[in-house]
């Protein structure tokens, strides 16, 4: 469910490439807000909800921020350089790796032989993809008229931002699997992340475009906006019940299946480029997929 929500964010993210990054990641948290706020409220009015401690509620707004401005903002700025169909692979291969080491080092959680020959595999897999980011930018730049020149620190920039919010959303994802379990409630852990985002990122937008570049945004570009919104915080939910349930790396790699329909979808509706990198790149994550779950 987490997977074919996020794809379909992706897709609509992916339209509004031309739109401002930060700008469009504010209008994506919004939807976590509306719809968290009243189901707090039903279950504080129910007397099912207690405070969670303020150390606890601390942790997971930091972790919020980080994934807002580390991981949404990066990633959608990557995905007007590279599209994406190559981001979200590389994205993906980042988290679970991040994902991995973070599970181990802060949740004590095991590391296989199989979890650790995946873990490389999905390694090589990275660099694959980013041998390939030469293509995708070309394919990008061919159907957004403002898109950058493919120089090459552009295109370590638009590899670097799509690993970065993979390190990102890996950070968020183990303080929500910490702070979920017993100590703060997914209402009030899905409210968190959606009023830092955005408030945080509404805030930059202001002084990044200001109130009238904001208010020049189309009718259009605010309906995707608002629907990539709606789709990531279902997938969100669904997230965020998977990390009560299993560990870290168990739930990255079901999660991670998105990263053939994110190929599929960008190139089919984006034409985006299918290159020998990325047919190759795809495939290994998948084997290393594979092999991951199969490990646990």
């Amino acid at each position: 469910m987490s997977a074919l929500g996020y794809t379909a964010a992706n897709v609509f993210l992916r339209s509004l490439v031309q739109c401002d990054a930060i700008w469009v990641s504010a209008m994506k948290a919004s939807p976590l807000v509306v719809l968290a706020g009243p189901w707090l409220l039903v279950q504080l009015a129910r007397g099912r909800e207690t405070a969670p401690p303020r150390r606890v509620l601390v942790t997971l707004a930091l972790a919020a921020l980080v994934g807002q401005l580390g991981g949404n903002v990066s990633f959608q700025w990557s995905l007007g350089v590279l599209g994406m169909a190559l981001s979200v692979p590389l994205c993906l291969g980042t988290l679970i790796l991040s994902g991995a080491v973070l599970g181990r080092v802060i949740l004590r959680e095991p590391l296989t032989v199989r979890i650790l020959i995946s873990t490389a595999i999905l390694v090589t897999a990275i660099a694959v993809l980013s041998l390939g980011a030469g293509e995708a930018q070309q394919a990008v730049a061919d159907t957004i008229p403002t898109a950058e020149p493919a120089t090459f620190w552009h295109l370590a920039a638009g590899v670097a931002a799509a690993g970065l919010s993979g390190v990102a959303y890996a950070i968020l994802g183990v303080v929500i699997r910490h702070g979920v379990k017993g100590q703060a409630s997914l209402p009030v852990t899905l409210l968190t992340v959606g009023l830092v985002g955005v408030f945080s990122l509404g805030s930059l937008a202001v002084w990044r475009i200001g109130w009238e570049g904001m208010g020049a945004t189309t009718r259009q570009d605010l309906v995707l906006m608002l629907m990539a919104g709606l789709c990531n915080a279902a997938a969100f939910l669904a997230l965020a019940n998977a990390l009560k349930i299993t560990n870290v790396v168990y739930v990255n790699a079901l999660n991670s299946t998105q990263a053939a329909m994110a190929a599929v979808a960008g190139i089919l509706l984006f034409q985006e480029a299918l290159s020998g990198q990325l047919t190759l790149g795809i495939l290994l994550t998948v084997i290393g997929l594979v092999l991951m779950s199969r490990g646990e």
